[in-house]
């Protein structure tokens, strides 16, 4: 009887000093998955400057957290979220599922650039599909995470994800130069990955990528780029033939459209 009590006390300090280290180590844990998978399946660079979560109530923020655009586009990033503050179940830590309890991303900054085969959130989207599979129906996410990392990847249960206050900057080389900005439609989601016992990150991430794009391209819809595409197209065309057909003088005929693109452009703000 002694020697099993010392036996079970010793697997009590064990357990304890196991789950010391672990919500001693959170922070980076997360801060780690969080690059890691983030790069892989969205297949460009995701950046995360640190976590900060509380060992006792679960509380906590991702500070810094980027999303670099994939190639060719040149903008420095798709999305930039200051703070991502969120509510971990610590008890749920330990298991196979973790279960995050709420998400809210205030104020996020989106660059919508646009290329010649579409927006680098569309691109973004397709690199998500691709991984989690969605886009074949394979449905071989799970298989694709662990052969990966080496190991099964534990699921994903975000009760509450609230997106507010965001912002969508819009690039397109026709702009020439300027900005067009317009204010990101918010979005609340519930119970991601609950009506399966969880999901994997990458199909986690497909379903937040997919909604988000839907609210940034009504958004930017409202601005009617090809329409402004089109005038500004116009004003170059009817330069160059007038240049061709050798009509008036050529400097005055450059400033003159020079300004009339960029009365184009201004009309549009």
């Amino acid at each position: 009887m002694k020697n099993f009590i010392i036996v079970g006390g010793l697997v009590v300090i064990v357990g304890v000093m196991l789950a010391f280290l672990l919500f001693s180590s959170l922070d980076s844990i997360i801060t780690e998955a969080v690059e890691h998978f983030g790069s892989e399946i969205t297949k460009t660079e995701v950046s995360l400057e640190k976590t900060v979560i509380s060992a006792t109530t679960g509380k906590g923020a991702l500070h810094g957290l980027k999303v670099a655009n994939p190639k060719p586009f040149k903008t420095p990033s798709a999305f930039q979220f200051d703070e991502v503050s969120l509510q971990l179940d610590l008890e749920s830590i330990a298991k196979d599922t973790v279960v995050i309890k709420e998400i809210v991303i205030a104020g996020p900054q989106v660059t919508y650039e646009m290329g010649g085969s579409g927006s680098n959130i569309d691109a973004i989207k397709k690199n998500v599909e691709s991984f989690s599979g969605s886009s074949s129906g394979s449905g071989s996410s799970d298989r694709k995470e662990t052969e990966s990392s080496g190991k099964k990847q534990k699921k994903l249960i975000i009760e509450k994800l609230v997106v507010r206050d965001g912002k969508i900057n819009v690039s397109a080389s026709f702009l020439d130069g300027k900005a067009m900005s317009v204010s990101l439609p918010g979005l609340t989601l519930n119970d991601i990955g609950k009506d399966k016992g969880g999901a994997s990150p990458a199909e986690v991430a497909n379903k937040i990528v997919t909604s988000l794009r839907k609210n940034i391209n009504k958004a930017v819809g409202t601005l009617d780029l090809g329409q402004a595409k089109e005038a500004i197209e116009g004003v170059a065309k009817d330069l160059k033939g007038k240049l061709e057909e050798g009509i008036g003088d050529t400097g005055k005929l450059l400033d003159k459209n020079a300004e009339d693109i960029g009365n184009a452009v201004k009309g549009l703000f």
